[in-house]
């Protein structure tokens, strides 16, 4: 009897390719945004400047929070009780900065149809075989809008994305504006989101967690380079009670006394373990009072009194730091004061620190990188 052998063999699974993958990639990337719960991260932004023909400098740090709270950006400074949906120039007033490579070019792209495509092709992306698609959204439809000082316009934007052929995730997503309205002053922007999978509550998200973004001018470069960490939940939590409450005789808690501090009253304030390496601005700021606060004799906020602010601005250069702290709040046992005040000078002479116009703090850096223990004297507006 003859035998009969039959052969099976197995053929490698190969991904898709091309304009079949495209459609997949872009209904997982909606599935993800879609099922997102409101969140925020932190976000820690170091910023260049360069002249042109010059060297870039780093101009300074910020770190800022931005929740992405039904589909739209909000920002604030970090422990803020909460977010105000306001122009980001109320938080930021100097420099570069940019929104939009959180979420809201991903969702122009992939929940709007409003994007052409065209497949660029295999590619490598940081050693990994990725498939590249360019876009293009134009002027009259994408809603990006470009500001320089007060001008403002929308340009129209290009770019490509970079997802895995295998598991469909994009991997990162390249913008460059186009079209600009030439009364802007501006010459090119551009913008990088690297995504990566990160745990909010109990679930992973594909999330942004490195951008870099550019701006030219004819005169300067600015550069930003951004990083998200701690993102978490953006929820409001309530209790419901459905048994009779319990009557206690505990008294309510008895708020603060509200004490006004009139104009033009010193405080001597020590700040303390301020590292003006590591800081960046936005960061909160305390420091203790050294003397009572009096006027006419009357007794208004003791010593020991802690006042809390932030630092709204902190510039390095080779030689010396520029310094400015924000203080808002003056609190101690039963009391509360709202603030506000100007640097005037270091309790002790010294060439090392001074003032600028504007109550700005000038450090050398022969003084050291950490404010520690050091004594200063603000005046009351």
């Amino acid at each position: 009897m003859a035998n009969f052998w039959i052969l099976l063999v197995a053929a490698p699974l190969l991904p898709l390719q091309g304009a079949d993958l495209l459609p997949r990639i872009r209904e997982k990337m909606a599935q993800i945004l879609q099922r997102q719960p409101d969140y925020t991260c932190t976000e820690t932004v170091e910023r260049t400047r360069q002249a042109v023909g010059g060297t870039a400098r780093v101009e300074d740090t910020l770190r800022l929070e931005v929740a992405l709270v039904d589909g739209k950006e909000m920002f604030a400074w970090p422990g803020s009780k909460q977010f105000e949906d306001r122009e980001l120039g109320d938080l930021v007033a100097t420099g570069m900065f940019g929104n939009g490579n959180f979420a809201i070019y991903a969702r122009i792209l992939f929940l709007s149809d409003v994007a052409v495509f065209e497949d660029g092709g295999e590619t490598q992306l940081n050693g990994l075989s990725v498939r590249r698609y360019d876009f293009r959204v134009s002027r009259s439809v994408s809603g990006s809008r470009l500001r320089n000082g007060k001008r403002e316009g929308v340009a129209g934007f290009h770019g490509s994305f970079y997802a895995d052929p295998m598991t469909l995730d994009v991997r990162r997503m390249e913008i460059a504006a186009e079209d600009i309205p030439a009364d802007l002053g501006i010459t090119a922007a551009e913008n990088s989101v690297d995504y990566g999978w990160l745990t909010i509550g109990d679930d992973a998200f594909l999330l942004p967690v490195e951008s870099k973004l550019m701006m030219a001018t004819p005169d300067l470069v600015n550069r930003n380079w951004v990083r998200f960490a701690n993102c978490r939940k953006f929820t409001g939590e309530s209790t419901l009670l459905f048994n009779d409450p319990v009557l206690t005789e505990t008294p309510a808690p008895v708020p603060p006394k509200e004490v006004e501090i009139p104009a033009h009253l010193t405080l001597q304030l020590e700040m303390s373990g301020l590292d003006l390496i590591r800081a960046a601005v936005g960061d909160p700021v305390r420091a203790k009072l050294w003397a009572d606060v009096k006027n006419r004799g009357q007794l208004l906020a003791p010593k020991g009194s802690v006042a809390s602010g932030r630092i709204v601005r902190l510039d390095r250069s080779s030689g010396n730091f520029i310094l400015q702290v924000e203080f808002q709040d003056l609190d101690w046992p039963g009391g509360h004061a709202r603030l506000k005040l100007r640097f005037d000078q270091p309790a002790f002479s010294t060439r090392l620190m001074g003032r600028l116009a504007g109550g700005d703090i000038m450090i050398s850096r022969q003084a050291g990188t950490r404010l520690s223990g050091i004594l200063m004297f603000w005046r009351t507006e």
